[in-house]
């Protein structure tokens, strides 16, 4: 008789989607709205999009700030409620050079963006569901390719 094994690898479904805890040992806070990936300790870190490794292991997105030494949540499919962006509703979000959103589509020469850097899609602008003038972010994550 065959086992059937599942694997859960995150802590929580939640309304907005499904969560997941880590540290931050980076040094430094990683604020809300921050792309993250889980470093080979397992630990949330910041994601550079020149090096594959680390565009390819894009996990979520932090769903508070999160002070270094301390546990925090990243979200990896739902939405980030209540960010803070210059973006309109509707416009695609993207990990920029610095490791943070844009809604500036990545392509060579704009915003120090090189030949080999990763297009990474994160998710998409919208509409709170309890303060329409709020902006939520739906995460979407694509590695869309390397230019």
């Amino acid at each position: 008789m065959d086992t059937l094994v599942t694997y859960r690898p995150y802590n929580a479904l939640t309304a907005s989607g499904v969560s997941d805890s880590r540290p931050n040992n980076t040094g430094v806070s990683i604020n809300k709205g921050t792309p993250v990936r889980m470093n080979s300790s397992g630990e949330l870190d910041f994601i550079d999009v020149s090096i594959e490794a680390q565009a390819l292991s894009v996990s979520g997105v932090a769903a508070e700030s999160i002070p270094d030494g301390s546990s925090g949540v990243m979200i990896t499919s739902g939405k980030v409620s209540n960010i803070t962006t210059s973006a309109v509703f509707g416009d695609f979000m993207y990990i920029d050079k610095t490791g943070n959103l844009t809604n500036i589509k990545p392509s060579i020469g704009v915003n120090s963006f090189v030949s080999g850097d990763f297009v990474v899609s994160v998710g998409v602008i919208a509409k709170n569901s309890d303060n329409p003038s709020n902006k939520d972010l739906v995460i979407i994550i694509d590695v869309i390719g390397q230019l």
